[in-house]
């Protein structure tokens, strides 16, 4: 039976290797069958507290194997499963809850103080165990159109909106995924990136789905990585442009000495990766093949570049993921031409439903298809991603920058990417984030926020750019900043960047 419901990848995992380690954790691991049976007790559990079909079952737990048994325990009490990130602020975790309406909280004793005054139930420690080791057999009555989940995207101090996900969204994504990365029950993957992230809860999917072994891990230093990554063998990872900068940009890791026989495949996804560290990536793991991704939460995954495509054009985001369209279209609705910049839409099976508890926020992003006839646009939704890109003759797509981002000085239309692009090429820089503010001579000057791995003057770097690119493209103003903010998924977050730096 082809699976429907996201437990169901777990199922038949169980059936056909049930003493297989499924998950590890530090010095802890779960067969597939102890993991399946963990789950469903669960589900039995969360049922006789009052879980029912559709409730919000939120999951505030530090990444271990409760997270994981948690995600599925309320699958199976056919619940709605909310992972709330233990990097929140507090009024962040408080918007969550009660934005979604939770029904029933899975927490740890150290996150009461967190949401001691919120509404939900919560289980946590010695009741937890015990509903694990109680025998449950729960039988769902969803379908694959229900929800399955629902993710909260976030920055460091904005509030989280909520991005809904189906069964079968989160099926097709791992089917489409594990496909392409070739994924087999032979992989030990490396589980680092938050599971409340879409591109780290596709570490997890695609790893039960093909019966593979996920090792989770909590990333802290570049060296740690590297470690595991050799004492574990792993054979998958994924990362997102930050972690690559901290990995082959500080002095901490070595990257020199890697010997990694069993890495098969890195991917990357999460923000464009500058081209500087697709290089670095290329000669530390030459036997590696490297994916170059892109997507959007709101439409899960949409490209990737083949590996063998990688040294021949590095800025290129690839084409569209077998059983998803991506288009990229004028304000008119109406496809462009090779070169010509445009907005990407995104179609298929991975599109979400739209965000929760915000109509016109979903009408704006979720669209009607601008390709159908046009009495026949209302029978498909599509997703407006408000990234520009092009694609070339060939096909191969280039990501240029957000829609809202894009500068204008100096009568250029500048995107942010490719003076950060500029910038990144000095070795001494470690990341670097750009954007426009008014000018009355300009229209709009480049002002650029960065951080460092060696010293290097403002000066020195405008020199730099005046000596790579035209004038336009060069920042008027440079601030150094020691660190940058970082969203809860770890990715740098522009928005509170931007808006510290605009008045500065």
């Amino acid at each position: 039976m082809k699976p429907y419901l996201l437990q169901h990848f777990l199922e038949n995992s169980a059936a056909r290797y049930p003493d297989k380690i499924a998950l590890r954790h530090k010095d802890r691991a779960l067969t597939y069958a102890g993991l399946l049976q963990k789950a469903r007790n669960l589900g039995q559990g969360l049922r006789q507290r009052g879980v029912r079909r559709g409730d919000r079952v939120g999951i505030y737990l530090d990444k271990s194997l409760e997270q994981v048994i948690a995600i599925f325990g309320a699958l199976y009490a056919d619940a709605v499963f909310v992972i709330i990130s233990n990097v929140l602020q507090e009024r962040q975790a408080r918007h969550i809850i009660s934005d979604c309406g939770v029904k029933l909280l899975i927490t740890e004793e150290k996150y009461l103080e967190k949401i001691a005054d919120t509404a939900a139930p919560k289980i946590y420690g010695a009741e937890l165990s015990g509903i694990l080791e109680t025998t449950g057999s729960p039988e769902p009555q969803n379908i694959g159109a229900d929800i399955a989940n629902i993710i909260y995207t976030s920055g460091s101090t904005g509030l989280p909106k909520g991005i809904v996900l189906t069964h079968r969204n989160l099926i097709e994504g791992a089917e489409i995924v594990s496909a392409y990365l070739k994924i087999t029950a032979d992989e030990k993957i490396l589980g680092l990136l938050p599971l409340n992230f879409d591109y780290g809860l596709n570490q997890l999917t695609t790893s039960i789905y093909r019966g593979a072994t996920l090792v989770l891990f909590q990333y802290f230093l570049p060296n740690s990585l590297l470690k595991i990554l050799a004492d574990e063998e792993i054979t998958g990872l994924a990362a997102i442009p930050p972690i690559w900068t901290a990995v082959f940009g500080g002095k901490m890791a070595d990257t020199a000495k890697l010997v990694l026989p069993k890495l098969r495949y890195i991917t990357n996804s999460g923000g464009k990766l500058p081209v500087p560290l697709v290089k670095k990536i290329r000669a530390a793991f030459p036997q590696t093949d490297l994916y170059l991704m892109y997507g959007l939460t709101e439409a899960f995954r949409s490209t990737y570049l083949e590996p063998r495509e990688v040294d021949r054009r590095p800025e290129s985001i690839g084409k569209a993921m077998p059983g998803v369209e991506v288009e990229i279209v004028k304000a008119d609705g109406q496809p462009c031409r090779p070169r010509e910049i445009g907005e990407l839409i995104h179609r298929g099976a991975c599109i979400a439903r739209g965000y929760w508890n915000a109509p016109q926020k979903t009408a704006e992003v979720y669209r009607p298809n601008p390709l159908l006839p046009r009495e026949n646009q209302f029978l498909e939704t599509v997703v407006y991603s408000g990234d520009l890109a092009y694609k070339d003759e060939e096909g191969y797509l280039y990501f240029v920058g957000r829609k809202d981002g894009m500068i204008k000085t100096a009568g250029y239309r500048v995107s942010p990417t490719e003076v950060e692009e500029i910038i990144l090429q000095r070795p001494e820089v470690k990341d670097a984030v750009v954007f426009g503010v008014a000018d009355a001579e300009l229209g709009c000057k480049i002002r650029a926020v960065i951080t460092l791995h060696a010293e290097i003057s403002a000066a020195q770097i405008q020199e730099h750019c005046q000596a790579a690119a035209p004038p336009y493209l060069t920042p008027r103003e440079i601030f150094i900043a020691d660190s940058l903010p970082q969203t809860a998924s770890g990715k740098i977050d522009r928005p509170q960047i931007i808006e510290e730096y605009k008045t500065k």
